[in-house]
C-alpha cells in the first residue's frame, strides 16, 4: 500500500483507540469545544502515525546504495519484519519521547508509547501483505514474501475509508463552523475523485463516469446526513474514528471473501481447460473488488484472463508463450541480479529478441501486466483490452554475438 494511506490508517487508528474518547461538540455550551479527553492524544496519534510510515523508510536505501534492485530486493524487507517489529517499536519510542518532552507536549509512558508506536507498524504489515506485491514478514528468519492478494498495491476505497471519518469529524468539531468545513471537505474529496478517474484512465485501469457521481454522492451523504437533528454534533472523535475502523475491517472481508470467490473460479477454468497447471493465482485489478486477473503458469507458458464478479465469465484470455529453453537463458539465470529477480517474481515470462548482432533475453512478472504487451502475443483473445508497458518490472540481459554478456539491469518504464 502507498505511504500516504499507512499515514492515514495510522491517524485514524491512533484517534480510534488512544487519544481518549473525545468531548462532543455540543456538550460544551459556551466554551470551545475540544477533541482531546486525554492530555497525552496528541503524542499519541502522532506516534501511531510514526509507526504506521516508518517500515517504508527501506524505500531510501536503493538510491543510498545505487542498488537498481533495491525495491524488490530490500523493500518490504526488514523493515517491514514481524519478527523485529519489538525492536523497531523500542527504539521509535526511545527517539520520539525525548523530543515530545523537549517540545513540551505531554507524552505517555515509555511502555505505552512504545505500545502506541508497535500497533501503528502491525497497521502498516497488515495493509502490505493485503496486496499481491509480497511482504517479508519473517525477515531476518526467513526471506518468504507472503502476500494474500486481497486487494491491489494502491486502493483509493482503502484510503477514502480512512480519511473520510477522520475529515467528517473535524466537520462536527465547532457546530458553527460546520456548513463552511463540510462544503470544503466534500468538495476537495469531490475533485480528488475526478482526479482518480482521469489517473486511472492514464494508467490503463480506467473506470464509468458515472462511478464519480455515486462516490462524490456517497461522500456527501457521509458528510451531511449525520447533521440532520444535529445527531453527528453529539457524536465522539473516537466514534467516528472507530467506524472507520470498522468499516475498513468489513471492507477487508468483503476483499477476502471476493478472492476466495475469484481464486475458486480461476482453479475451475483451469480445469475445464485442461492447462497442465504449475502454480495459479487471483490478484485483484483496480478500481474495485469485483474486477480480478487470473494467472496460470503452464510449461507453455502463462495464461491470464480478466473477469468481473460474482458472474466470473473471462472478459479476456490470453497466453503469454514462453520462450523455449536455451543457452542464453540459462546463461541469464546464473547472473547473481537475475537470480534476485526470479526469487521475487511469482509468474516469471523469459522472451529472446535478436537485434542485428545482439540478442537481448527479458524476463518479465506477469503480475505487473495490465492486458497484453506489444513484447508477446496473445494466443486467445476474447474481447479487446488495451496495450501496456510492463518495463516496469522488466530484467534484460544483453548478449553479444558471440554469447557474451554486454550488459543486464531493470529496463526503464515509458513515459
Amino acid at each position: 500500500m502507498d505511504t500516504i494511506t499507512h499515514s492515514i490508517v495510522g491517524a485514524l487508528s491512533g484517534k480510534a483507540f488512544f487519544a481518549g474518547t473525545g468531548v462532543p461538540a455540543k456538550s460544551t455550551p459556551g466554551s470551545p469545544p475540544t477533541a482531546n479527553s486525554s492530555s497525552t492524544a496528541r503524542v499519541a496519534i502522532l506516534a501511531c502515525t510514526l509507526g504506521s510510515v516508518f517500515p517504508d523508510i527501506d524505500v531510501f536505501a536503493g538510491p543510498i546504495a545505487q542498488n537498481p534492485l533495491a525495491m524488490i530486493e530490500w523493500h518490504r524487507n526488514v523493515t517491514h519484519s514481524l519478527v523485529l517489529l519489538p525492536v523497531w517499536a523500542l527504539l521509535l519510542a526511545a527517539m520520539a519521547r525525548p523530543i515530545a518532552l523537549r517540545l513540551g507536549w505531554a507524552s505517555p509512558s515509555f511502555a505505552r508509547l512504545t505500545g502506541f508506536i508497535a500497533f501503528g507498524l502491525g497497521t502498516h504489515l497488515l495493509l502490505d501483505v493485503v496486496t499481491n506485491f509480497g511482504t517479508m514478514l519473517w525477515s531476518p528468519v526467513n526471506y518468504s514474501r507472503p502476500a494474500l492478494d486481497w486487494v491491489f498495491i494502491v486502493d483509493l476505497t482503502v484510503t477514502a475509508l480512512a480519511l473520510l471519518p477522520q475529515l467528517a469529524e473535524w466537520c462536527y468539531r465547532e457546530p458553527d463552523k460546520f456548513a463552511r468545513r463540510g462544503i470544503l471537505v466534500w468538495g476537495t474529496l469531490s475533485v480528488g475523485t475526478v482526479g482518480a478517474y482521469f489517473l486511472a484512465d492514464a494508467v490503463g485501469f480506467g473506470f464509468s463516469p458515472w462511478v464519480v457521481g455515486v462516490v462524490s454522492t456517497l461522500m456527501a451523504f457521509t458528510i451531511f446526513a449525520p447533521s440532520v437533528r444535529g445527531a453527528g454534533f453529539s457524536w465522539k472523535r473516537s466514534t467516528w474514528n472507530r467506524a472507520g475502523v470498522a468499516l475498513l475491517c468489513f471492507y477487508f472481508a468483503l476483499a477476502a471473501a471476493h478472492h476466495r470467490m475469484a481464486l475458486a473460479l480461476v482453479e475451475k477454468y483451469a480445469a475445464s481447460n485442461h492447462w497442465q497447471v504449475e502454480t495459479l493465482a487471483a490478484l485483484p485489478l483496480p478500481p474495485t473488488l469485483t474486477h480480478w486477473s487470473g494467472l496460470v503458469s503452464t510449461p507453455e507458458g502463462v495464461w491470464r484472463t480478466t473477469f468481473h464478479l460474482p458472474a466470473g465469465q473471462p472478459e479476456s484470455r490470453v497466453l503469454y508463450a514462453d520462450a523455449q529453453s536455451s543457452h542464453l537463458i540459462e546463461e541469464a539465470k546464473r547472473l547473481h541480479d537475475v537470480q534476485i529477480y526470479l526469487w521475487f517474481a511469482r509468474f516469471p515470462l523469459w522472451r529472446i529478441q535478436p537485434q542485428g548482432d545482439k540478442t537481448v533475453v527479458k524476463v518479465t512478472d506477469v503480475r505487473f501486466f495490465r492486458d497484453d504487451s506489444g513484447d508477446v502475443i496473445p494466443q486467445t483473445r476474447l474481447t479487446p483490452g488495451v496495450r501496456t508497458n510492463a518495463a516496469g518490472f522488466t530484467f534484460s540481459i544483453v548478449f553479444d554475438a558471440g554469447g557474451n554478456v554486454i550488459s543486464h539491469g531493470m529496463e526503464r518504464p515509458e513515459p
